[in-house]
């Protein structure tokens, strides 16, 4: 009977919440999540993608899943979650396809309400469970997936690169990597980019042109490319505040990761409203056996 399980360790044992060492993108997800899911006021910490059809806020939310389910092949069974959060859209995929999803996250705290959450959802029609691991050091086992994805994580691949070796290794020969992610369109040297790579631990604000180039490296050949960014709402009330307020912020951040997030997320508004990023997903395929 299809049900649900879950890990404290990531596969073949090689990482645990004691001896996984410590980053800095652990520690911001660790320290923060718990406020993007009460901001948000939903079960996930990504973006609302307001679509064609989409007329609530829940819809918004699951937006990008059901894009993520659309790639899904009718045979396809085994599904890897890089940068899982707290296990939102594996639980997604899992209710609606009979696959096994395995979420991967390198924050303690992520794999802990992932899993608190998976224990609260009825019956599934495939398997979701979670692991702590580093997606550009994935444990040796997590290999034959279907399709791999990362949505609003790869921007915190450091180096990009060990990303695509790592997804490229863990999916079969004609397997499918979806990313859903900002990329870099204009100038890399605007202080804006810099405010939101520090802000938000993003090491891998990259283009279009270089995550191909990255992806052809490791095997992985892309195969489409959409722009999401219209799909957005920027300067909501919310994100007016934050503007408002970004000289106190600026000054708090070297001591509140959450003070840190706001100034990144600021300036996330302003380069994608200045045409510096968009919002895009990307879909590769592994050619390689």
């Amino acid at each position: 009977m299809p049900s649900h399980s879950s890990t404290r360790t990531s596969p073949g044992g090689r990482a645990s919440f004691e001896d996984l060492s410590r980053t800095p993108v652990g520690d911001y997800y660790d320290a923060n999540t718990w406020k993007f899911l009460l901001a948000g006021r939903q079960r996930a910490i990504h973006r609302e993608l307001w679509g064609p059809g989409v007329t609530s806020r829940a819809e918004a939310l699951h937006y990008v899943h059901a894009l993520v389910l659309g790639h899904l092949g009718p045979r396809d069974r085994h599904v890897l979650d890089l940068g899982c959060g707290v296990g939102t859209a594996g639980v997604y995929l899992a209710r609606r396809r009979p696959v096994d999803v395995v979420g991967v996250s390198i924050s303690p705290a992520q794999i802990r309400l992932a899993e608190r959450f998976a224990r609260g959802i009825g019956r599934l029609q495939g398997r979701v469970r979670f692991a702590l691991a580093d997606f550009t050091e994935l444990p040796s086992d997590l290999v034959g997936f279907d399709m791999a994805f990362a949505i609003e994580s790869f921007v915190h691949a450091d180096p990009a690169a060990a990303f695509f070796r790592n997804a490229a290794g863990a999916l079969r020969p004609g397997g499918a990597l979806v990313i859903v992610d900002d990329v870099r369109t204009g100038d890399r040297h605007d202080p804006a980019l810099d405010d939101l790579m520090a802000g938000w631990h993003a090491r891998s604000l990259v283009s279009v042109a270089t995550a191909e180039a990255l992806a052809a490296d490791a095997g992985l050949a892309l195969v489409d490319s959409q722009d999401l960014s219209a799909f957005q709402r920027l300067g909501r009330p919310r994100d007016r505040f934050i503007h408002a307020v970004q000289p106190l912020l600026r000054r708090a951040r070297r001591r509140s990761m959450w003070a840190q997030s706001l100034v990144g997320g600021n300036a996330l508004q302003h380069c994608l409203r200045a045409g510096l990023l968009q919002y895009r997903m990307l879909r590769f395929v592994r050619t390689t056996n």
